[in-house]
């Protein structure tokens, strides 16, 4: 026998000695560390202590969330990537990003296609939005719940803009996924993909002349600082959802993945009234911050100019557009 195998025998023997069953002895308390783009003070940070703090008391401890707010584990593709491979992590990430993986997935931010965040709750419920998870599993992608992350706006350095027209030509940053590039191609934009944590330098020094964003994300990142006109165009309620390396789930207990899935879902609809109640009161804080906002946007131009952005995912589902809007008896 090895001294090591000596070492570890002898070991064991100790804890069995001591009255520690020897499965009980190997086993370790599992660690998910919980990664987003969030400062530590956004609504996502905070429904991430929340879901910490009830997981680690309903498990007795035998679970615990760490935190890493600010893209301490990178920007969303990487972390989510991170998560793919097998490294035990949950994230916040929105579903033009899982369509990566999974190209269905980016319908749930079409723009304009939801009119209320109810609409939303509906369809991610749905059959048919259940129905993809099965496509999840094969990436290592365990989703466990949709929430607001707010209602997403144009604004732009120096301009205001009103319609189509008046964005032709803006250089605007977007997500670096397809549905969003899209989108500022109906709008008359030239996309420029951009991490978010590089979006505040970007307005500063001109290399973008607009973004698009929820009003609290930009009060939470000063882009007011930057950036002097808001258009209230209510382009698309940001779904977001919940997700963990599938892997790491099915390591816990029945009762851990209970309890997991339970408290994160109260977490999401805790994040999704916080969210909603705050719009109002971030557009008043960017309009004291120096912004203007522009409310009487020609909604209905931008609306007629996105209806034909879904002829540029081939990759989806046939009708799968109108099969939503028949869901919301449209």
């Amino acid at each position: 026998m090895s001294l090591r195998m000596m070492g570890g025998a002898a070991a064991l023997a100790g804890m069995l000695i001591a009255g520690v069953p020897a499965a009980q002895a190997q086993q370790k308390t599992p660690v998910l560390r919980f990664g987003h783009m969030n400062s530590p003070t956004h609504i996502v940070n905070l429904g991430g202590q929340r879901l910490k703090a009830a997981m680690e008391k309903a498990s007795g401890g035998s679970v615990q969330i760490d935190l890493f707010p600010s893209a301490q584990l990178g920007e969303n593709s990487a972390v989510l990537e991170q998560l793919t491979l097998g490294s035990n992590i949950i994230t916040q990430v929105g579903p033009g990003t899982i369509a990566q993986y999974v190209p269905n997935y980016a319908v749930m931010v079409h723009p304009f296609l939801f009119k209320s965040w109810d609409e939303v709750k509906k369809v991610a419920g749905s059959d048919l939005v259940k129905g993809w998870e099965k496509d999840l599993a094969k990436h290592n992608i365990k989703p466990l719940c949709f929430f607001n992350f707010g209602t997403r706006d144009l604004y732009t350095r120096s301009k205001a803009v009103k319609t189509p027209a008046n964005s032709a030509g803006l250089k605007m940053r977007v997500q670096p996924v397809a549905i969003y590039t899209e989108l500022v191609k109906s709008m008359g934009g030239q996309p420029t993909p951009m991490p978010w944590p590089e979006v505040y330098s970007a307005l500063s020094q001109g290399v973008i002349d607009a973004a698009e964003a929820p009003p609290n994300a930009i009060v939470d990142q000063k882009h007011f600082e930057a950036a002097k006109f808001y258009m209230k165009t209510n382009h698309i309620l940001d779904a977001s959802i919940v997700v963990m390396s599938l892997r790491a789930f099915n390591a816990l207990n029945a009762e851990q993945k209970k309890t997991l899935e339970s408290e994160a879902g109260a977490a999401c609809d805790w994040m999704t009234e916080e969210l909603n109640k705050v719009y109002d009161s971030a557009v008043t804080e960017l309009e004291k911050r120096g912004m203007t906002i522009v409310s009487d946007v020609d909604r209905a131009a931008f609306e007629k100019s996105a209806g034909s952005i879904q002829k540029a995912f081939p990759d989806w589902s046939p009708n799968l557009v109108a099969d939503i809007r028949k869901q919301l008896g449209r």
